[in-house]
């Protein structure tokens, strides 16, 4: 059913769809269910930037050479609590899985780990590798850079573009309540959400652009602090690239560390700790027009509970874009949802 805001469809025939887009640009099927299911989880979470309106692009990365979705990443050094991955070119989605579940393993067996990325394909939101790390018990801290590729964002007073929106993302356990996340570009917002605000013809930010057009960090020099620190730990550390004169394709770097609680003191106690503060912050008195204090996590968890049951609405303009993407490969368009 098309609406005046686009197209209403329901989670399982979009993740249906995504799924077997990427299988046919040679996603193995177990793959291409987990890359599908995190899309899904950015455009369920209110997350659009990196859900549906993505497909296009990363199809066609692999159809082109620049993805080898078949791939599995490798283990380059192992030293035990630091260890260095090869994404071999796959796609950041099914990479950091893998690497997920290395940084819990090794901050188990030493209390602390910490791992690197090269060699892969940009990931979408990093929030939720995060937040089942903590579901696991384990802090985790992760910085991304894109290996000197995707410049977006100008320096303080700078007039062109330097950096990428280098990310940052966490994840900490939390009682009776979704855990505590943050992901967040270090650019005053997103590029893809700049991006879809473009497609949308919504309002832009005062402040997400300078004088010349160009993105700017998040507040000012604190956010471009953050995203030099991300660039040197992410980009130099793995040594997946940094930003420099020479123009080169987007393939992310990442620093993921994990701590595990549970070996500096009881998780339950930890948990309850968090629970109590988070209670204290979001009991602050509202000032005028303020419906409630929300934590880091808790619009990703009631976004997506509406939506599970209302359907995900798809701008015309990623319409356009995901009918294009159907007659390319052959596959069936997502059904609309009836309300």
């Amino acid at each position: 059913m098309v609406i005046k805001q686009g197209t209403l469809v329901d989670h399982a025939e979009l993740f249906r769809f995504i799924s077997q887009v990427l299988e046919a640009v040679g996603t193995p099927p177990a793959g291409a269910a987990e890359m599908a299911n995190q899309m899904v989880a950015s455009d369920l979470a209110g997350h659009e930037s990196h859900g549906i309106r993505r497909l296009r692009e990363y199809a066609y990365r692999a159809r082109d050479g620049f993805v080898n979705p078949a791939a599995n990443p490798t283990i380059e050094l192992d030293t035990g609590s630091l260890v260095s991955v090869d994404g071999q070119a796959n796609y950041g989605h099914l990479v950091m899985p893998f690497v997920t579940d290395l940084v819990i393993e090794r901050a188990r067996a030493y209390g602390i780990a910490a791992v690197t990325v090269k060699n892969c394909d940009p990931a979408g939101r990093f929030a939720d590798f995060c937040d089942h790390a903590a579901n696991e018990g384990i802090a985790a801290f992760m910085f991304m850079n894109c290996g000197g590729g995707a410049i977006d964002v100008a320096p303080p007073g700078g007039a062109e573009a330097r950096l990428a929106t280098n990310p940052i993302a966490a994840g900490v356990p939390r009682e009776g309540a979704p855990n505590l996340v943050m992901d967040m570009a270090t650019s005053a917002v997103a590029k893809g959400r700049l991006s879809d605000a473009q497609e949308r013809d919504t309002e832009i930010g005062d402040d997400w652009l300078n004088q010349s057009g160009v993105l700017l960090p998040l507040g000012g020099v604190k956010g471009f602090a953050l995203a030099v620190i991300a660039e040197a730990v992410a980009g130099s550390l793995s040594s997946a690239g940094t930003v420099g004169p020479e123009k080169v394709d987007a393939q992310q770097g990442v620093l993921a560390i994990g701590i595990d609680i549970q070996k500096l003191r009881p998780l339950a106690e930890f948990k309850k700790d968090v629970a109590k503060f988070a209670t204290h912050l979001k009991e602050t008195p509202l000032e005028a027009g303020a419906s409630e204090i929300r934590m880091p996590g808790e619009s990703t968890a009631i976004n997506t509970k509406a939506r599970l049951k209302s359907g995900i609405t798809i701008h015309p303009v990623i319409w356009e874009r995901v009918v294009e993407v159907a007659e390319v490969f052959a596959v069936r368009l997502p059904e609309s949802k009836v309300e």
